[in-house]
């Protein structure tokens, strides 16, 4: 034992886990999650280090081993390997530091400066602190039983009850107090949000859209990102002053949550309702946008669409839940399932009543958890292809099966950041617009086919590569080194790396677009390619519908005055 009681040998691994833990990631850490981060894995070293301590010295007592050496000479082996072992450290940190300044700089975020970096630091001592002084109290509580069990029974008997006993405590408070009411409270906070009209948003009175005074939909029905929905998004005027050309009012519609004991099937009803009531089964397209968990609707999916086919269009959405995302992974994911499951069989259904000759291209969407329930309404990837007339999806979680699975399947030498399957004839990953025809080495894809299906997902999102097997195994997106905005200073260390990725989930929103989590203008070219209007000689033909539409007026000077005006729509009902 050492100073204070600390262990030695603990203090050298917590010390060598700080250094690993703030070398890069995916992301730029602000000072509070490096705290977090790293307190997490500084407290594991520290565990870690007193094991092999405790296990060592149980070992030397067994067998009887000593080792013996003058006092100068065990003076100067302790002084020489702590001098070596700081001087390790101190270069290991300032390392660290520097390439996590340069990491951040491949995403365009700012990265931690030497001030907030001294703060995360002194919040990784608080956070390790605590979650030691905790195990040390489950520690002391273990004791405790042990010895009481021990007069009713053998010593050994007694530690395989008390470590069972202490097992059973920490997992009722960990699941029933701490992280169900945890739940319960960000729910009845998630409820009362739901009820809310977000600032610069106002009820629609245009007949295409739900909420409006010719539906009958209410616009307290719909949730709080229901309103933010249906009360966003360009009219017929803002879209032909745009295109230069006659526009149609773009069609938007949407059901809240179900109420009375209703089921989700209830909503699809309302919104198929909804759907003939506007006349969205006469549009071009129809796009059934899968929202995240509160019902939220990514408008980078929805207004590049409405501008690129003049208004042509229906978009449609419904609610299942008020909690974020990241609260539906933790109770189950049965909902977003169920209710993308819904929507699209029953406009599946009504589309399928139609003659052929008449029906309107059919579309899919989703990003995030929206991403991952809308894909879960196939059972495979030729299911898509019968049922759909082309898909986005963007930011795709790393748990979605359709996406691992056409992952797993692709070209010998295509990296996992951008894999190629098929040569691109049907489905194409794009780190960025440019993939869309090359791979990400620049070789020439083959002919595109109808229907389309795009996968938009960045190197540095963690939503992407985050799962389970970081704990033990190096995935292939960091050991082929092949994602334009990582560092090559990111390393694979086992159960380091899961920690900092899921670290980095909570930042990755907020980069810049491009990266991360944040897919913004780089959507317009992927749906201008989805629509066909990039076509090139030899392609097959689309959709009918989808061939009756002008997309010559679209070229890249259109496709960055659509991006402009859909940003300064959406700050301007931030603003308001």
């Amino acid at each position: 034992m050492g100073v204070m009681g600390l262990s030695f040998l603990g203090v050298i691994a917590a010390l060598a886990m700080y250094a690993v833990s703030v070398s890069p990631s995916l992301m730029a850490r602000s000072w509070a999650w490096h705290a977090v981060a790293s307190g997490v894995l500084v407290s594991g070293g520290y565990v870690a280090g007193v094991l092999v301590q405790n296990v060592g010295a149980r070992i030397f007592t067994a067998t009887g081993l000593t080792i013996r050496a003058s006092e100068p000479v065990e003076i100067g082996f302790r002084a020489a390997a702590g001098a070596l072992f700081a001087v390790w450290w101190l270069y290991a940190v300032i390392q660290s530091y520097r390439r996590a300044r340069k990491a951040a700089a491949l995403v365009n975020m700012p990265g931690e400066t030497f001030g907030e970096y001294i703060l995360g630091t002194a919040g990784t001592v608080v956070v390790s602190w605590t979650l030691l002084a905790i195990l040390g109290g489950l520690n002391r509580v273990g004791r405790l039983l042990i010895e009481a069990l021990s007069d009713y029974m053998p010593r050994p008997a007694a530690f395989v009850v008390g470590v069972a006993i202490l097992c059973a405590i920490v997992f009722f408070l960990t699941s029933n107090v701490i992280l169900r009411g945890g739940i319960g409270f960000f729910r009845r906070h998630a409820e009362r949000m739901n009820l809310r009209t977000a600032q610069g948003i106002y009820k629609p009175f245009v007949p295409e859209r739900s909420a409006s005074p010719a539906s009958p939909v209410t616009w307290e029905s719909v949730g709080g990102q229901g309103r933010v929905f249906l009360g966003r998004g360009p009219s017929r005027l803002d879209i032909a002053q745009v295109s230069g050309g006659e526009a149609m009012e773009p069609i938007r519609v949407y059901a809240g949550m179900p109420t009375g004991g209703a089921g989700i099937e209830a909503a699809a009803a309302t919104v198929v309702a909804e759907l003939r009531r506007t006349g969205a089964f006469d549009r071009a397209v129809i796009l059934l946008a899968a929202s995240t968990g509160s019902g939220w609707v990514d408008e980078w999916q929805v207004q590049p669409l409405e501008f690129l086919t003049r208004g042509n269009c229906a978009t449609a959405s419904l609610q299942y839940s008020y909690v974020p995302s990241a609260l539906n992974w933790l109770t189950g994911l049965e909902p977003a399932q169920d209710a993308s499951a819904a929507l699209f069989r029953a406009v599946r259904a009504e589309l399928d009543s139609m003659d052929e000759a008449d029906r309107p291209a059919l579309f899919v969407c989703g990003e995030s958890l929206g991403a991952f329930a809308s894909q879960s309404v196939f059972d495979s990837f030729e299911e898509v292809l019968d049922h759909v007339d082309g898909a986005l999806w963007v930011g795709t979680p790393a748990f979605t099966p359709m996406h691992r699975a056409l992952t797993a399947a692709r070209h010998k030498g295509s990296p996992e950041v951008a894999p190629v399957v098929h040569n691109g004839r049907r489905v194409r990953f794009v780190n960025e617009p440019s993939d869309l025809r090359t791979d990400l080495y620049g070789r020439e894809l083959g002919p595109w086919g109808f229907p389309r299906v795009v996968y938009a997902q960045h190197p540095s999102d963690p939503v992407v590569w985050w799962n389970n097997k970081l704990i033990w195994t190096q995935p292939d997106w960091l050991r082929e080194r092949a994602g334009r905005d990582v560092s090559r200073n990111v390393e694979f260390t086992r159960f380091v790396t899961y920690i900092q990725v899921l670290a980095d989930l909570p930042v990755a929103g907020t980069a810049p677009g491009g990266h991360g989590h944040t897919y913004n203008e780089e959507l317009i070219p992927l749906w201008r390619a989805i629509l066909g209007f990039d076509r090139m000689p030899g392609e097959e033909g689309a959709h009918p519908r989808l061939d009756a539409l002008d997309g010559s007026w679209v070229d890249q000077r259109m496709m960055t005055r659509i991006g402009i005006v859909v940003r300064a729509n959406l700050e301007l009902s931030d603003r308001q």
